[in-house]
């Protein structure tokens, strides 16, 4: 994957994004351990409680909501 950016918030939230800006997920699962999320990041953060913030090259925040229910 190559990241450029990566946070904890805890063993099994952790985020990155690579020097193309494509952001990943680390799914705990040895033999595919990382998904790509749609968008485009330069900078991420992890909380303790689950939330994840990004900034992309532009300098907009944004918040995941994904696995937050509709």
């Amino acid at each position: 994957v190559g990241l450029k950016a990566i946070s904890a918030g805890s063993r099994t939230s952790v985020w990155g994004a690579n020097a193309g800006g494509n952001i990943y997920r680390y799914t705990n699962n040895d033999a595919s351990p990382w998904v790509q999320i749609p968008g485009a990041l330069t900078d991420i953060g992890a909380g303790v409680d689950g939330t994840v913030w990004g900034v992309n090259s532009a300098g907009n925040i944004y918040r995941y909501t994904g696995d937050l229910p509709g």
